[in-house]
């Protein structure tokens, strides 16, 4: 178990005192005609952002923890990383009220150094008070002695790949691809669906994978009002399938686990064509419904070389 604790100091002034005034070039008060009072910022609405008009001196402070364990493998040792465990904080000294701020966890951890686990929480110190809707300057406590941080906010996600080899050694091609695949290595490839770019999507087709399915779970807990607990659990999947070499067949689909429902889906089809690419994406319901079909060019060169149409609910147009 190694212990990494760090500890740092800040301090931001308040840029609206008399001390940083107009001769300075921050914040600083005119009057209009009518002799109200106007406060203006120099830097408002510029990329510099707008001058911090509160002072601010606060502590932060972190502790970050790393579990780890050895593998002996005959006369060799291994040491592997198990979970890491990161928490931080700070408090605001010179603030009125509410001078720590909520603490900040994040858990991470790979199992079989293949399935990722990924958990992140914030707690907050304070109470919250129902009847004005705000947190309140008085430390959640158990037993009235002890410092309870409330759990706010939780998020968990973690994915996985399934996969499969063909049947036979290699993918059959099929009758027409009679083209050299060497000559097309050079190229960007584009897998299924018209949303992408041809950069973003990884090629598959020509793999001696037969079928291959990701998979991610995203939990999220929300609870900053303790009476108006939120929570979501969705289910995203991508499952390709490489029919022949040249022929690749995918779905991607979004399930709410919480509802019991099927949220949107949708269906690809790609075709390596040499030089050329031929993709079909079709969503049966939801944002987005409706039929893409694009036929370009691979060449980065000639990528605004392509026939392209799109029909649907959304689309404007007929198909």
């Amino acid at each position: 178990h190694v212990l990494s604790p760090s500890i740092g100091y800040s301090w931001t002034p308040d840029f609206s005192q008399p001390i940083f005034g107009k001769n300075l070039g921050y914040v600083y008060t005119e009057t209009d005609s009518l002799g109200n009072k106007i406060v203006l910022d120099r830097f408002a609405g510029t990329m510099a952002g707008g001058t911090p008009k509160s002072e601010r001196k606060s502590i932060s402070f972190s502790l970050n923890n790393i579990f780890q364990t050895k593998i002996k493998t005959k006369d060799k040792e291994k040491k592997v990383d198990l979970m890491s465990w990161r928490m931080s904080s700070n408090y605001n000294f010179a603030a009125d009220s509410l001078r720590l701020s909520n603490l900040n966890s994040s858990i991470r951890s790979k199992i079989a150094g293949k399935l990722n686990l990924d958990l992140s929480m914030t707690h907050d110190f304070y109470e919250y008070s129902v009847e004005n809707g705000r947190r309140i300057s008085k430390f959640n406590k158990i037993n009235d002695n002890i410092i309870s941080p409330r759990l706010i906010n939780a998020r968990f996600s973690t994915g996985f790949r399934l996969k499969g080899k063909s049947f036979k050694k290699d993918i059959t091609n099929d009758t027409l691809d009679t083209a050299n695949d060497d000559a097309n290595k050079d190229y960007d490839l584009s897998g299924p669906g018209l949303e992408k770019s041809a950069s973003n999507i990884k090629n598959t087709t020509g793999s001696k994978q037969f079928w291959t399915s990701n998979i991610s779970l995203s939990y999220n807990y929300s609870a900053l009002n303790p009476s108006e607990i939120k929570k979501s659990f969705w289910a995203n999947t991508t499952s390709t399938f490489n029919v022949t070499s040249k022929w690749k067949v995918s779905h991607r689909a979004r399930f709410d686990l919480i509802g019991k429902n099927l949220v949107n889906h949708s269906f690809s089809i790609y075709r390596d064509l040499h030089c050329w690419e031929l993709s079909v994406n079709w969503t049966p319901t939801g944002i987005g419904q409706g039929i893409n079909f694009k036929l370009n060019v691979k060449s980065p060169t000639l990528q605004d070389l392509k026939i392209e149409k799109r029909g649907g609910i959304y689309s404007g147009a007929g198909f």
